[in-house]
């Protein structure tokens, strides 16, 4: 896997290995595609982009903390023998793995990497009340606008490949793909505001805040140009967050 990467390194296939074993067997929304797939290309965006190695990992990992199942023994298991050296407790609870799982993330990828990850985690499989969609989004756009740069470089990398395979999946089989979304049509007003946030977070003309921007601009556009017009003089307003 990782010999994808331009600048492999021992961490970059450590971060893959952590990946993978974490959404093994998953599949991305609506598809047969390995979820796998995902945050590799986050990954190489972020390294295409020249970001520095911690930066490169964290795009391996950024779905990992909200993903991870740690209450399935097998995961535990796995888990357990992936870290070595008797690091993670087996069996555990929920709470206390996935404490575990923070904690080796810390300290075999530094604490820079750990905050990278957080970051851009919403907050779900924590062992505490989960939020709605709509409700975590707010929430996650919330700590976006308080995020420090390299978060948003994290967050832009994310969205700029789920935008653009959206969009390929949009132009090749309609609008039905938006179904495959618990937000439906409003994942576009996410990936808008995403999009804007980042932008004002990184600097000014910064390739990667003005791919993501134009990602989300194609993906708005299309989504206009495929549904039906509606009757009458109907509005519909993104609800406000920020």
């Amino acid at each position: 896997m990782t010999q994808t990467f331009a600048r492999p390194s021992p961490r970059i296939d450590r971060a893959a290995e952590v990946a993978d074993l974490v959404h093994r067997g998953a599949v991305r929304k609506g598809t047969a595609r390995p979820y796998i797939l995902h945050p590799v290309a986050v990954a190489r965006i972020l390294e295409d982009h020249g970001y520095d190695e911690d930066l490169v990992i964290a795009g391996l990992l950024h779905d990992t903390v909200e993903d991870a199942k740690y209450d399935q023994e097998a995961f535990q298991r796995d888990m357990s023998v992936l870290a070595g050296d008797g690091r993670m407790p087996c069996p555990a609870s929920l709470v206390e793995f996935r404490a575990a799982f923070l904690r080796f993330i810390e300290d075999e990828f530094g604490r820079n990497v750990l905050d990278l990850v957080l970051g851009v985690s919403e907050t779900k499989n924590h062992g505490g009340l989960t939020l709605d969609w709509l409700e975590r989004k707010k929430e996650q756009l919330g700590h976006l606008a308080e995020a420090s740069e390299l978060q948003a470089a994290l967050k832009a990398a994310d969205a700029l490949h789920n935008i653009e395979c959206t969009l390929a999946d949009l132009r090749e089989l309609g609008l039905t793909v938006l179904d495959r979304f618990r937000g439906g049509a409003l994942t576009v007003w996410h990936y808008s505001a995403i999009a804007d946030l980042v932008s004002r977070k990184m600097p000014p003309g910064h390739p990667l805040a003005s791919r993501v921007v134009d990602a989300a601009g194609q993906l708005s556009l299309t989504v206009r140009t495929l549904r039906p017009a509606p009757r009458g003089n109907v509005d519909f307003l993104p609800p406000a967050v920020y």
